[in-house]
């Protein structure tokens, strides 16, 4: 447990998470920034204000960012280890495949915490102007697409459909997290690695959805993406793109990313 507590400092806590985290925060907080100006006019909603961070402000970064993000703290940790051979040190210590397996699930929510920090706070901080200014959560005569999505599935709580789209952003994290550490482990560029996953997502949007709708990427994400008659495509999709991520990392790269540092 002591090392995975320090693997989960090391990704959130060393300089690249922190830049990380802060990215995070300040995507969706530029995202916000024109309904957090106009908050107390009347005509402005927590849920309007927390979607305009999350995927419909014209500033909305992180719906674009977020595999980036996802990446950033530690997709890239295995190979550094190798490079710098702290893998053996580790590997005195217990069987590789649990080194590996602890990599693993610590880079998943390591890209996880990435994500969905910036809307949790967010939402935290949109909860206390609630109570400050006592802005409405929602406001019946704006129609808000999720808002709908939300109660076509029976969701009516404004602060639960926050809350499970936070969740969503979080398991968005980890899928790209996991793609991205065994792309890492294949590409020997790290910074070429660091970016695939975003190409994909890009890729997916632009081509694959045009061949079928569910191979859209953007679904894991963006709740306007997800159609509820296709949620359980979705859930594969993410499924898939995780096994893929773990089948490079286990068996496509581990041992190419070695032997390429021992020349």
């Amino acid at each position: 447990m002591m090392y995975i507590r320090q693997e989960f400092k090391r990704a959130l806590l060393s300089r690249m998470g922190l830049i990380t985290i802060a990215s995070s925060i300040l995507l969706v907080f530029i995202g916000m920034l024109e309904a957090l100006i106009w908050i107390n006019s009347g005509v402005i909603s927590i849920v309007y204000t927390f979607l305009q961070g999350y995927n419909a402000g014209t500033a909305s970064y992180i719906v674009i960012a977020f595999p980036i993000i996802a990446c950033m703290p530690f997709a890239n940790s295995y190979r550094t280890d190798i490079q710098t051979e702290f893998h053996h040190y580790i590997q005195y210590r217990m069987k590789k495949s649990r080194y590996m397996t602890i990599r693993l699930a610590v880079n998943a929510l390591a890209g996880g915490v990435a994500v969905a920090i910036g809307p949790t706070i967010a939402f935290t901080f949109l909860m206390v102007l609630k109570l400050l200014l006592n802005v409405p959560m929602l406001r019946p005569e704006r129609r808000l697409d999720p808002v709908y999505f939300f109660q076509g599935i029976g969701v009516n709580s404004p602060i639960l459909m926050m809350i499970i789209m936070i969740g969503i952003m979080f398991c968005s994290g980890m899928i790209f997290a996991t793609l991205g550490l065994g792309i890492s482990a294949v590409i020997q560029n790290q910074y070429i690695a660091l970016f695939i996953p975003f190409m994909y997502l890009i890729v997916s949007v632009t081509v694959l959805a045009k061949i079928h709708p569910a191979l859209n990427a953007m679904a894991l994400f963006d709740v306007d993406i997800i159609d509820k008659s296709n949620i359980g495509q979705t859930f594969l999709y993410g499924i898939v793109l995780v096994v893929v991520g773990i089948t490079l990392f286990f068996i496509g790269g581990t041992a190419k990313v070695e032997e390429r540092f021992k020349e």
